[in-house]
């Protein structure tokens, strides 16, 4: 009999990441019936799009209108689900969006995989009770996620990272590299995709090369921007006298020029350890934010690198809220001492061993008809 799977994501990262794994499962399991509310990725990678739900969350709305656009998606994804009766759903980000959903699906016997463990140990880990009631399985990408899962009685998997696990194309990063700046030291800074990261981290990272470039005459440093419209955006946060080169849309030659990467928290961070270069990782907020973060979040590490290590491998501002001295000194630790980068790369190299063999979307895909099937 053929099986139904219903995916649902509601941010841009979530449509990439079911994407892959939707490919997978249309390569192994051709007959199978997939469904999705999210965006143009999972349907180019083979499901029948109901309504891309990812648009309005890149572009930004306001607070009252994103719960009533919700609540909409919602009650369209439930009356389908009535009709159809899916053998599986597979919510993929924004635990808000996706927990009454599964709540309503999983006592009529739909089978529920979770396909990015929310981060409920960061920030809410009283909510473990609530998605211990609505899952059948929570996927894992990071490796420590399992046991705290585990410890709180709800079955849960590591399945890798597609960001990790990705082949590099070197001839192609090679080339492309002939056409940067040439000289050292060489500092890459990645303020970001989303326009507050920009507006907030921008104007940080352009004080710190402005203190570091005092000190380093012959310093080399680029920026990187996802395309044009962000470029834009960043041209207007630093202001036309800077000499930091623009890169657009060339992440993997970028990170494969730098010597150093100044970079916001956030999953660009799992991209460099990939490349092996040494970081310091930030996140600039508002001081309402920074108070805010410091009293919700319950991990002292916030940055991905140190949570995968489960220790602060990496110099990390997260949440930061004040000057660009305290930044600026550690970029310069760093750019001081081949030492201590070579040190902080042995060690992010040593934190990757657990991916080791772990093909994300090959592992999830398993994982969700082994769900389904049982």
């Amino acid at each position: 009999m053929t099986k139904t799977l219903l995916f649902t994501a509601f941010e841009p990262s979530g449509d990439r990441l079911a994407a892959s794994v939707i490919r997978r499962l249309r390569a192994e399991h051709p007959d199978l019936s997939i469904h999705a509310w999210g965006g143009s990725g999972m349907a180019e990678a083979g499901a029948k799009l109901h309504e891309n739900t990812v648009e309005h969350a890149a572009m930004g709305l306001g607070a009252v209108a994103h719960v009533r656009r919700v609540r909409r998606i919602q009650k369209a994804i439930l009356e389908w689900s009535s009709r159809h009766r899916p053998d599986g759903l597979i919510p993929v980000d924004s635990p808000a969006a996706n927990f009454p959903v599964c709540k309503a699906l999983h006592p009529r016997g739909v089978r529920v995989v979770h396909l990015a463990a929310p981060q409920l140990w960061a920030w809410a880990p009283w909510r473990s009770r609530k998605l211990r009631k609505c899952t059948d399985q929570v996927l894992c990408l990071l490796p420590f996620e399992p046991e705290w899962f585990a410890s709180r009685s709800i079955p849960a998997r590591f399945v890798g990272h597609p960001a990790i696990n990705r082949e590099l194309d070197m001839p192609a990063m090679t080339a492309e590299v002939d056409s940067f700046q040439e000289g050292e030291p060489r500092l890459l800074l990645m303020p970001g995709s989303r326009n507050q990261e920009i507006d907030r981290n921008v104007p940080l990272m352009r004080e710190v090369s402005r203190t570091l470039m005092a000190r380093h005459p012959h310093m080399v440093i680029a920026m990187t921007a996802v395309d044009e419209e962000r470029k834009r955006r960043i041209q207007a946060c630093l202001g036309r006298h800077d000499a930091i080169e623009l890169i657009v849309g060339q992440r993997d030659a970028a990170l494969h020029w730098s010597q150093l990467v100044l970079a916001v928290s956030g999953t660009v961070t799992l991209d460099i350890m990939r490349h092996g270069r040494p970081m310091v990782g930030v996140y600039r907020t508002g001081p309402v934010g920074s108070i805010g973060g410091r009293i919700l979040l319950t991990t002292p590490n916030r940055l991905l690198p140190n949570l995968i290590a489960g220790n602060r491998i990496v110099p990390e501002f997260v949440p930061h809220w004040g000057g660009s001295g305290p930044v600026c000194t550690e970029v310069d630790r760093l750019l001081e001492s081949e030492d201590l980068r070579r040190r902080q790369v042995d060690a992010i190299q040593k934190s990757l061993l657990p991916y080791q063999g772990k093909e994300f979307a090959r592992e999830a895909a398993n994982s969700i008809m082994e769900i389904v099937a049982d």
